[in-house]
């Protein structure tokens, strides 16, 4: 009996072991990077070495979904806040405000509902947070007011101003919101030769994005979330077609597997969860997408 009660406490002490080892990888930072309109049937022939040299050394999906209508501020808020447009009540291509009103019970700190960086910031009080995006509706978003450092820059200033920052500050959550590539796949369509011009630049802003990160010695301990808000066709966007839809989706950093394809099914209110389920925070119980590659 001694031996069997010393086999099964053996076998509980390797199963504990078993279990903290396969928990989530925390790490002390996390960068998502948004590129509005950022389509997966394009994304085969967009010239972008470098984001897909960052698939090969983490995790990818090109059916990260969109929630419906597939339109900027309602995936922006869904992707920040949790949950769809259903609850956070962001409605419409612009809408600055929730139209309807939040579920009874949900913490609407400062007239928002719960974003990951509130959160954060009620977590960490003391936190760096950062936001820097093109697009002017973003800011509506996010719940500034839980931000250290928040700041629209357009295009050709936006990521050195990002990097900056992040040398400087090593944020523990940062957000880069860049406008593109909407503007050429509304002005010329999704697909067309300006809209891979403009994923070739994006490209290389994402990499100096990671250059900052490496010189701030953030990278062995920061998790990078690479996605948008929605996809496009033709010269539009809003619909319920996969193209409007569906976004690639990269995740690279501590305890993500080079060369993981990602099978989960992947909406928008799943990347505010897992930006928290990374950094260890606990989540907001009005939450209801899930952490992506959640052990």
């Amino acid at each position: 009996m001694k031996k069997l009660l010393a086999l099964v406490a053996a076998l509980i002490a390797v199963a504990g072991s078993a279990a903290t080892a396969a928990a989530t990888q925390k790490v002390d930072h996390v960068v998502y990077i948004g590129l509005d309109g950022w389509a997966s049937h394009t994304y085969a022939d967009s010239d972008m070495p470098f984001v897909k040299g960052l698939a090969d050394r983490g995790a990818m999906t090109l059916e990260k979904r969109a929630v419906l209508p597939s339109a900027s501020a309602i995936n922006w808020a869904s992707l920040f806040m949790g949950v769809g447009p259903e609850v956070h009540g962001y409605l419409h291509w612009g809408t600055q405000s929730p139209e309807i009103t939040l579920p009874t019970g949900a913490d609407a700190t400062n007239g928002f509902f719960p974003t990951v960086f509130q959160v954060a910031r009620q977590q960490h009080p003391d936190a760096d947070i950062a936001a820097f995006y093109e697009w002017d509706g973003v800011k509506y978003t996010i719940d500034t007011l839980a931000f250290t450092h928040h700041e629209q820059a357009d295009l050709d200033h936006i990521t050195g101003k990002a990097a900056e920052y992040i040398k400087a500050h090593k944020p523990m959550l940062t957000v880069v919101a860049y406008d593109r590539p909407d503007h050429p796949g509304h002005d010329n369509g999704w697909g067309s030769p300006e809209y891979h011009d403009m994923m070739h630049r994006m490209d290389s802003e994402i990499a100096g994005i990671f250059k900052a990160i490496e010189e701030a010695g953030m990278a062995d301990n920061t998790v990078v979330i690479i996605s948008s808000d929605h996809g496009g066709k033709d010269k539009g966007h809003g619909g319920p077609t996969l193209e409007e839809m569906l976004s690639p989706l990269i995740m690279v950093g501590p305890g993500i597997e080079p060369g993981t394809v990602i099978t989960d099914m992947v909406i928008s209110p799943d990347i505010a969860v897992t930006m928290a389920d990374r950094l260890g925070l606990k989540p907001s119980p009005y939450w209801r997408g899930r952490p992506i590659l959640a052990d």
